[in-house]
């Protein structure tokens, strides 16, 4: 039995992260050897978690002789009810945690459990009586299954909508999702497909399909146009128990020219026959009672229809493999669970007693953010930096996360560093951010790709390439990268995913500004322009003019582009301080000549003579992509040569829109001492914009050290 004494509910107070946050100040003034006053509980699945004693003193946190009024658990800063079983050293922590949605950054969420705070109101819980005896109790709920796997991004996604779906569906086409059912007990239930359309077409409707269910047809639906859309049916009686098939079939008859959908999932609702048989049982209601079959002993049942005000309920009664228990009528969310399925944190680690960033002794020029295996890389740099006069604060991403998010992963914890640092840090306030590490728009890692997520990125929704990543959106000010105004310090990023590609960035900026300072290629600009539309070459040509301090060669794209290609390697080996390139473009390669591609930065020997880089076309500094290294990144990894750093886009937009950056960046490249704030003198002139201009704002990312000296 349960001690009720220990079923405690934090009452919700204003106070509690504050207190949170004490903790952690506490745990940072005392000595290792006291033993940590906080510790962080990763989880990754919704359940029923108990976290040993011996677990928690592993991680340096006494359980054993912890006061239990003392004892407090929260969650994105609020407090999470929770309980205590055991006694001694067999004590251990009881409570129901919740993974975060398909919408968050990572499922992982992390629960934080601290003592030695003067606690908030405790509210202590009373058991909910079993059902009296006699009375009518319900054995057969409306359960809900789900199929959805994340294989493809999606990103044209609307703001708050899942980015990843299933599966294409080019018609005609057909798919067939095994659907598990547990424990039917007859009747009919209700089956939802989410699909999105991804084609449109002046005919209507422009996308029809059929759905069946275990080789029935229930239902078919036409209509037209992009964007989600659900197809409801009724599921006849005669489920099967296990494995049941829906098949979803797009004829191609609407005489659309393509009639393309996306699978998102498949989600049936159905009378389920309550019955504990493996190891967990969650389930919904809104009736004066339930029973459920079971052949195993309970070790937790609980209502969790408000999830992080568990109540634990212990007044139920069990007898020849069935257990009632009572409900009030209202709808009400239960779960219980044997002693298999309780299941234990992914992680457990106490909180670092350095790790607080609310102050920074002294304040910070410039602020680094990155991971633990990259540090020692970066020493070389932040000792330069340190040399240099400039105040650098190095922080661990995760020390981000744990004090500006609750520890959880995301970018909001960066801008709110950096909004922080602006506001109460040791003035002056930073004037660069650089993110060292790569990022991925698949932070949860569905692709299993080579360029996992790092130091993460913004994304925000572009007209043309939908959601893409900005960095620049860490120093706006206000809360949404729709404000306006432009960003209040310079951001750039090395886009390393290994200590080794850290290492060559670090080195390549320092030996830039290392060398002689008035060697004749730093004083050289190649600007190579695409002859697809007149304007490009006009664009490079106004650049030219614009762009003080260099001797500028343009050179236009002609038949195959052989002699571009030429030209443009020549620039990079001979010594060019600057390279331009004006034209169509793509991840990987500039112009369909392909006059530069990521094969051919491997074979560029320029190590000595190193340019800057920008480019007025599309997605050359996609950085974000999980499986594919951008042209932009490629230049900065190269150990052999390529370039020291560059402002590349993200995204795909108009040469209108690009033109007003080029313009401003030609001028301010002589007006000021750093490449980062050559940068952001340039995104001045976009501060007030809109539309597609705002877009070239928040897509124009430095990948490179924005504190970089120019020449």
């Amino acid at each position: 039995m349960i001690n009720p004494t220990y079923h405690r509910l934090i009452a919700r107070a204003g106070g509690v992260l504050a207190l949170f946050l004490l903790a952690l100040a506490a745990a940072a003034c005392r000595p290792a050897a006291s033993g940590a006053t906080a510790v962080k509980l990763v989880i990754d699945a919704d359940g029923v978690y108990q976290v040993s004693a011996g677990a928690l003193q592993a991680a340096g946190f006494d359980l054993v002789t912890a006061r239990p009024e003392a004892l407090q658990l929260s969650s994105g800063g609020e407090p999470v009810g929770f309980t205590l079983v055991g006694e001694g050293k067999n004590r251990a922590v009881r409570f129901y945690g919740q993974a975060l949605g398909p919408q968050a950054y990572t499922a992982q969420n992390v629960y934080w459990l601290s003592r030695e705070v003067t606690p908030a109101a405790a509210v202590v819980l009373a058991a909910r009586p079993a059902a009296p005896a006699g009375s009518a109790v319900s054995a057969v709920m409306t359960a809900t299954v789900r199929a959805e796997e994340q294989r493809l991004y999606y990103g044209q996604a609307g703001a708050g909508e899942d980015r990843w779906v299933w599966q294409a569906l080019s018609a005609p086409a057909e798919t067939t999702i095994p659907l598990a059912v547990p424990d039917p007990a007859g009747g009919s239930g209700v089956l939802r497909v989410q699909v999105i359309g991804n084609s449109t077409a002046q005919t209507t409707p422009n996308h029809h399909l059929v759905l069946s269910l275990n080789g029935a047809q229930i239902a078919e639906d036409a209509w037209g146009g992009m964007g989600a859309h659900v197809i409801t049916a009724t599921a006849p009686a005669g489920l099967r128990p296990g494995e049941n098939r829906v098949l979803l079939a797009a004829p191609g008859d609407t005489g659309a020219p393509a009639d393309s959908v996306l699978l998102d999932w498949v989600e049936l609702s159905y009378p389920r026959e309550l019955a504990l048989t493996g190891s967990e049982l969650t389930f919904s209601g809104a009736a004066a009672g339930y029973s459920f079959r079971t052949n195993q002993a309970l070790a937790a049942l609980w209502d969790i229809t408000d999830a992080a005000r568990p109540i634990a309920l212990t007044d139920y009664t069990a007898a020849d493999g069935v257990v009632r228990l009572a409900g009030d009528g209202t709808a009400r969310r239960f779960v219980a669970v044997t002693q298999a399925g309780l299941r234990t944190p992914a992680a457990i680690t106490a909180v670092d007693p350095a790790s607080d960033l609310r102050a920074w002794p002294g304040g910070a020029d410039m602020i680094v953010v990155t991971v633990p295996q990259f540090r020692e890389a970066l020493k070389p740099l932040v000792a330069a930096r340190e040399a240099q006069g400039i105040r650098v604060a190095v922080v661990d991403v995760t020390q981000v996360y744990d004090f500006f998010s609750a520890g959880r992963a995301g970018p909001e914890a960066i801008r709110a560093l950096v909004q922080h640092a602006t506001a109460h840090w040791t003035p002056p306030a930073p004037r660069f951010l650089l993110l060292a590490g790569d990022a991925s728009y698949d932070p949860r890692g569905y692709l299993k790709g080579s360029e996992i997520d790092l130091v993460p990125t913004q994304l925000v929704m572009t007209h043309f390439s939908g959601w893409t990543a900005s960095d620049v959106w860490y120093a706006l000010p206000g809360a949404g990268d729709s404000v306006a105004g432009g960003p209040l310090l310079a951001v750039g990023r090395f886009p390393a995913q290994t200590a080794d590609q850290l290492a060559t960035m670090v080195a390549k900026t320092l030996e830039y500004e290392g060398g002689d300072r008035s060697a004749e290629w730093r004083q050289r600009a190649f600007l190579a322009a695409d002859d697809d539309e007149p304007g490009f070459a006009a664009e490079a040509t106004a650049f030219a003019a614009g762009l003080t301090g260099y001797s500028t060669r343009t050179i236009t794209l002609a038949d195959d582009g052989s002699q571009a290609r030429t030209d443009l390697r020549e620039a990079f080996e001979t010594g060019t301080g600057f390279i331009g390139y004006f034209g169509h473009g793509s991840v990987t390669l500039w112009a369909q000549e392909k006059i530069l591609s990521v094969e051919d930065v491997a074979g560029l020997s320029n190590r000595e003579q190193l340019p800057i880089i920008f480019t007025v076309t599309c997605l050359t500094g996609l950085f974000e992509h999980p499986n594919t290294s951008s042209l932009g990144e490629a230049l900065l990894r190269a150990k052999n040569g390529g370039a020291v750093a560059g402002l590349v886009p993200s995204s795909a937009a108009l040469l209108p829109d690009q033109s007003l950056l080029a313009q401003a960046l030609a001028a301010s490249l002589a007006a000021q001492p750093t490449l980062g704030e050559a940068v952001l003198q340039a995104q001045a002139s976009l501060a007030d914009s809109t539309g597609g201009l705002r877009e070239i704002l928040l897509t124009f990312n430095l990948l490179g050290d924005p504190a970089l000296t120019l020449r």
